[in-house]
């Protein structure tokens, strides 16, 4: 089954059911169900690994508190590349109790230059669909991977994902587990891409040795120097009790002192290599106690409070223009909302019909 260069991902993924119903395959069409991101989006991680408790963390600056920076002017910010994911997870088939998943991931790089504009970083976009397919002891399966195989396209084991990875003979076979694994395998395989582009970005002559700063949408998987990463949700909740409290507490404009994280559970591989701060961009009166918070996340080389402080000023110039038409406006800088909207529409153009 060759596949045809004009046919988007969604149509393949029709054809491919389609041919395997007519060779027998007893599969229920799910195509019609609902983006998983609308089910799972700001779940707090990997099944069975919710944190609890406080992470193990190094002060930096001294015990946690709070400091108040000065918003930089936009002119004087050295931040102007912007990194950013998206992703849409979609139910194909059920083959028996196990879900048939697919996602579509891009990714890439916007630069802002001197006017303010935000344009792609040529040769920073990518796009990619990844099946995700349960590696349960089942032929009927095996006969769908190696379908989607035989077309060219790639299949992951959302069991990977498991925590710790399930043993042999405890492969888990419940449906509605396989379907929350298979969500953090796509997350996985936007992130990945991610972090290549990262890397990519740092290693390109056009860029390598450019002083300017690039910010991440989310963790800093892999720390890079003159990279900042913004997390906006706090699953892993490194501060607890009055630390926690000052955070809470933080008013606009005002940070926390920084700190190294040391759970690598928690943290993640090469979590020691990271600094982390947490910066409240906009008021929270009235609102919940995390409005507009956002952790910070840069190499451990930046240690100094001038530098933490140099930082935070620039992203709180980063406020405006705001976003004000996504509701997550308080968090999302403009350049990232700008990249999020290009990044949709390529996968829109590869699912549409599915």
């Amino acid at each position: 089954m060759a596949p045809s260069p004009a046919l988007n991902f969604a149509l393949r993924a029709r054809r491919l059911q389609s041919d395997l119903r007519r060779d027998g395959l007893p599969l229920t069409d799910m195509r019609g169900a609902a983006a998983l991101e609308l089910q799972y989006a700001g779940s707090s991680g990997p099944v069975g690994t919710v944190p609890s408790g406080r992470a193990g963390i190094e002060p930096i600056e001294g015990p946690i508190e709070q400091r108040r920076v000065e918003p930089a002017r936009a002119v004087d910010s050295r931040i102007a590349f912007f990194l950013d994911g998206a992703q849409r997870t979609l139910s194909h088939s059920r083959v028996g109790l196990a879900p048939v998943t697919a996602v579509v991931a891009a990714a890439g790089v916007v630069e802002r230059d001197a006017c303010a504009e935000c344009r792609p970083a040529p040769g920073s976009t990518r796009l990619k669909h990844v099946w995700l397919i349960p590696g349960l002891d089942d032929p009927h399966l095996a006969r769908f991977r190696d379908a989607v195989l035989a077309a060219g396209m790639e299949v992951r084991d959302p069991l990977a994902s498991a925590p710790d990875g399930p043993e042999e003979g405890e492969r888990v076979a419940d449906y509605t587990t396989l379907q929350e694994l298979a969500y953090e395998a796509a997350k996985n395989v936007r992130q990945e891409m991610e972090a290549a582009i990262l890397g990519w970005f740092r290693t390109d002559p056009r860029y390598a040795a450019d002083p300017r700063w690039l910010v991440v949408d989310g963790r800093l998987l892999e720390p890079q120097p003159r990279a900042i990463g913004i997390v906006k949700q706090f699953a892993d909740g490194y501060l607890a009790g009055p630390d926690a409290e000052t955070l809470l507490s933080l008013p606009p404009g005002c940070r926390t002192t920084a700190f190294v994280p040391r759970d690598r559970r928690r943290g993640g591989p090469g979590a020691q290599d990271r600094t982390l701060w947490y910066l409240r961009l906009w008021p929270a009166e009235g609102l919940d106690a995390r409005h507009a918070l956002i952790r910070v996340e840069v190499t451990a080389g930046v240690n100094t409070t001038a530098e933490i402080d140099e930082i935070s000023s620039w992203l709180l110039a980063e406020r405006t223009p705001r976003a004000t038409g996504d509701e997550r406006w308080a968090t999302l800088l403009y350049p990232i909302h700008h990249l999020e909207r290009m990044l949709k529409r390529a996968i829109d153009a590869q699912t549409r019909g599915w």
